[in-house]
Formats: C-alpha cells, structure tokens, sequence
C-alpha cells in the first residue's frame, strides 16, 4: 500500500517505484530465496512501513527508512518487494 499523504494506489506496486518522500506497507517480499531471506532479516517484512528517503541519480540505490534505519538497496532489489 503506497501512501502520499492520504492517497493509495488501488494496484500493486513495488518500492523502486516510489518517489521521494513517499511511505508504503509491504505486502509481499519476492525474488532468489537468498534475496528474499537477505531482504527480510533487513526489515522488510510483510506489514511494515517504509519510506523513501534518497534516490540516486543514473538509476543507482534507493535509500528506505524501515524499523528506524537507513538501508540502501539496488533498485533491482527494490522491486522484488511489493507494497
């Protein structure tokens, strides 16, 4: 769930496409096992807010605030987690 402020996307979506700014809800962590197991012992867990703090030009990593700490992921990475 993608919120900008009070508004929400009524279809899924995943972390990489949110802007600056922005908060979500995960809904869902996908990919490689290891990827999915790497990206939950992060944070990133169904049911946990998130938000967008940074993003790096020429397509590098995004910076998400979870559970009160910065965590710097691929974008590649970012989309693996629906919200």
């Amino acid at each position: 769930m993608l919120d900008h402020g009070l508004h929400h996307l009524s279809t899924a979506s995943n972390l990489s496409r949110l802007g600056k700014g922005d908060r979500a809800v995960v809904r869902s962590v996908g990919g490689h096992p290891d990827l999915r197991s790497r990206l939950q012992e992060m944070g990133f867990t169904p049911g946990c807010s998130v938000r967008l703090v940074a993003r790096a030009a020429f397509g590098g990593p995004l910076a998400f605030q979870v559970r009160g700490t910065l965590v710097a992921l691929r974008r590649a990475d970012a989309a693996c987690i629906e919200v």
